[in-house]
């Protein structure tokens, strides 16, 4: 039987292979790793405690500016973007997706959405 983590690992690389994201990972909102799929070079945790940090300064942002709900946080630089995407569990926990994109990728939201409902999905399959 393939554990929740295998899942969402395969889901992350897939992700990756679009050939859009050089790394990938989903987070706990208190910026603990879940599950990662990332390339040598890089640091799951740290990707994971900046996706939290991201999501938590974005949703202080939003409830002192009243600005509704958070579809992403996106940063972009001259070496990459930084994309953050959160869906909230049954228990309203919130899980972070996030992933590095290449600095030459245009196109990467479609990608990035999919396989964040594909690991709410999952999360939800799991009762997680």
């Amino acid at each position: 039987m393939t554990s929740a983590v295998d899942t969402l690992t395969t889901i992350l690389k897939e992700l990756n292979d679009t050939g859009r994201v050089k790394a990938s990972v989903v987070a706990t909102d208190e910026g603990f790793v879940i599950a990662s799929a990332v390339r040598r070079g890089v640091d799951e945790k740290v990707g994971a405690a900046m996706g939290s940090f991201v999501h938590s300064a974005a949703e202080r942002a939003r409830d002192e500016l009243a600005l509704g709900a958070i579809r992403d946080v996106t940063i972009r630089c001259q070496d990459g973007t930084l994309v953050c995407k959160a869906t909230e569990l049954a228990d309203g926990r919130s899980v972070i997706l996030a992933a590095l994109v290449a600095p030459t990728t245009r196109f990467y939201t479609r990608s990035v959405n999919h396989a964040l409902r594909k690991v709410g999905e999952a999360l939800r399959q799991l009762k997680v």
